[in-house]
């Protein structure tokens, strides 16, 4: 007979456990049905903001494409190829449906089309630039103090031939708007010249200041010698007060020296 005891069994007593409350229960529990509202209502927009950002961020990344596409076709004074230009065209899309009211990405449509009227001549052309500049007139009426917008518009409007009244209005609100804005020099100075208006006080006080401006200065001189206005220009050069601005082809009387 085996008489060896059995090992004993310890028991242990335990306690009841004590459950957690989670910490958003326990704000819950001691909070106001107000400020839960308020919380809430923080939330909401919280949210609201996130997908805007998301979108303003999705739609800069387009506009980002585009601007290089154009700084590309500046530069090689060309459209690289009607594949870019359609890729170009569908980006901006995107932004523009992203952010409907953006004046900026309405205006970036409006110099691709620009490039593929250039690019493609003939009646599209005719169609691309009265497309550009309805998204021009879009822009303008979305920031209206911004000349940037008026100066695109005069362009547009010369390159379709519309010597009209309301390019006379577009370039007394772009002086008004933009006195020494380098792309309004250019507007009106090219304006001026197409339309015949040599003896205007826009002309002058445009040719003057775009001369004195670094950034358009090389442009006054291409759009005098593109019109074929050498003569014109050194006579308004010549009635300048000092100090005067210089154009290569004038000389110190302000009379053309290479026509």
């Amino acid at each position: 007979m085996n008489t060896e005891a059995a090992p004993k069994r310890h028991r242990h007593r335990h306690g009841r456990r004590t459950r957690c409350t989670p910490w958003y229960k326990a704000w819950y529990a001691k909070t106001s049905p107000a400020r839960l509202a308020v919380t809430a209502l923080l939330l909401v927009v919280l949210c609201g903001l996130s997908v805007h950002a998301g979108s303003l961020g999705l739609a800069h990344l387009q506009v980002i494409r585009v601007e290089n596409d154009l700084m590309r076709w500046q530069q090689s004074g060309k459209v690289s190829s009607p594949e870019a230009m359609q890729n170009a065209l569908t980006a901006i899309d995107r932004a523009i449906a992203l952010h409907q009211d953006n004046p900026y990405q309405l205006s970036l449509k409006g110099r691709l089309l620009e490039w593929r009227a250039f690019s493609t001549g003939g009646d599209a052309a005719a169609a691309d630039y009265g497309a550009a500049l309805d998204l021009y007139r879009r822009a303008a009426a979305l920031r209206p103090l911004w000349p940037d917008s008026i100066a695109e518009m005069i362009n547009v409007k010369l390159n379709l031939q519309q010597l009209d009244g309301e390019l006379g209005g577009l370039m007394e609100r772009a002086d008004r708007l933009g006195p020494y804005t380098p792309a309004v020099h250019a507007a009106i100075v090219r304006a001026a010249f197409a339309s015949g208006q040599h003896d205007s006080p826009l002309l002058q006080r445009h040719l003057l200041r775009g001369l004195q401006d670094h950034r358009s200065r090389g442009q006054m001189q291409e759009l005098t010698q593109q019109y074929r206005q050498e003569s014109t220009a050194c006579d308004l050069l010549a009635q300048a007060p000092e100090p005067k601005p210089s154009l290569s082809f004038c000389d110190n009387q302000g009379l053309s020296t290479n026509n």
